[in-house]
């Protein structure tokens, strides 16, 4: 492995010690002494590549990165405020066992999410709607 330097290490840490995927932006505002964000995205491309945190995009632009130590990590993101929550219960192993068996493939990791809306934004919604402002 390449230098983990001390940049890289307070990466690794706020993520490993995240609840939640955390997007570069995010990342950058927790650090101390705020390095260039070109240094963290860097960072975040160094640390994935060498398999110590892993990423994903749901419905946006936005990569969200989370700790490898936590997996099977599942997630329920809402498409209205990006608020992305974490769950580990394992309903995708038994479909990856029947999916690698019926296809012949070996499965070396997964991301399973769902997209929708949180109940925040679905009372909003409601609200808006009642209110007549939709």
């Amino acid at each position: 492995m390449r230098k983990l330097t001390s940049l890289r290490r307070e990466i690794l840490e706020i993520i490993n010690n995240s609840d939640a995927p955390l997007n570069a932006d995010s990342i950058h505002e927790m650090l101390i002494g705020s390095p260039n964000l070109s240094s963290v995205y860097r960072s975040l491309a160094f640390l994935e590549e060498e398999g110590l945190i892993r990423s994903v995009s749901f419905e946006c632009e936005t990569r969200f990165y989370f700790s490898r130590q936590k997996e099977p990590i599942h997630f329920l993101h809402c498409k209205k405020c990006h608020k992305t929550e974490p769950f580990y219960e394992s309903i995708s192993d038994s479909l990856a066992e029947s999916v690698a068996e019926d296809r012949d493939f070996t499965i070396t990791g997964h991301v399973f999410y769902f997209i929708g809306i949180c109940g925040e934004c679905k009372r909003k919604i409601f609200s808006d709607i009642k209110e007549g402002k939709i």
